[in-house]
């Protein structure tokens, strides 16, 4: 079981720099754009010289050379590295239909870091409990929305929501994207796209209860809307990252 004081510890922020262009006073000018993106690291059972970034494909796709990652550091500290340096030539594994992709991270450079960070193992992804989802079971999810959470220290937020489905499968998202989902009852902000969506084995209320080990369910994918004003998150299940690390 993770509190959520340690499951902060498994994020990453992303911030890549971009070119674009804004219109202003009917003017067209040229603008430096930030792109962020959230992430967390995982790796096998028992597979101990391979690590991975995991994160949403539509994260992913956005990377360049100035994309910066920036991790937990000891007493909170902000450890920001070139996403390149700490692949080391090391692939992007992209799965072929899902919003997720793999980042295979270098151990050794990882390791000269020196840092806080906590890894989480693939046996904390359930397909029993994914499959069956409950909409009574509360889950967090961990991000870096509206590119708060690295200013003075390392302190990503944290939202809980409830689901308001169970699997709903083969659904035909934005991009191209093919895949199961499930839907939480709040809306995701832009930063968290993907981002751990756990339950974290306890509530609290007047005392923590523990009810089960830690779940990952989900990536974080994005946030559906329509006419009315309503919003709901949109994630998709965690049992797609085991087809590609």
């Amino acid at each position: 079981m993770l509190k959520r004081d340690d499951a902060l510890k498994t994020v990453v922020k992303f911030t890549t720099h971009k070119k674009g262009i804004e219109v202003e006073n009917g003017v067209s000018k040229n603008c430096d754009i930030q792109k962020i993106g959230t992430g967390f690291f995982m790796k096998r059972d028992n597979v101990n010289n391979k690590l991975y970034v995991i994160t949403a494909n539509h994260v992913a796709k956005e990377f360049n050379n100035t994309t910066i990652i920036e991790i937990m550091g000891k007493n909170q500290k902000v450890i920001s590295v070139n996403l390149a340096v700490l692949q080391n030539g090391l692939n992007i594994i992209n799965h072929p239909t899902a919003d997720i992709s793999a980042i295979e991270i270098d151990v050794s450079t990882f390791n000269n870091l020196n840092s806080d960070v906590q890894i989480f193992c693939t046996s904390l992804i359930d397909n029993s409990k994914i499959s069956n989802l409950s909409r009574d079971i509360e889950l967090t999810s961990i991000g870096f929305p509206t590119n708060l959470g690295t200013n003075s220290r390392f302190a990503p937020l944290t939202f809980r929501s409830f689901p308001s489905s169970n699997i709903i499968e083969n659904i035909n998202l934005s991009s191209g994207y093919i895949s199961d989902i499930f839907v939480l009852e709040n809306p995701s902000c832009g930063g968290y796209s993907g981002g751990p969506v756990l339950d974290l084995g306890y509530k609290v209320n007047t005392f923590i209860t523990q009810s089960s080990q830690t779940v990952i369910y989900g990536i974080m994918h994005g946030t559906i809307s329509d006419d009315t004003g309503g919003k709901m998150a949109v994630v998709t299940p965690a049992i797609y990252i085991l087809d590609i690390i």
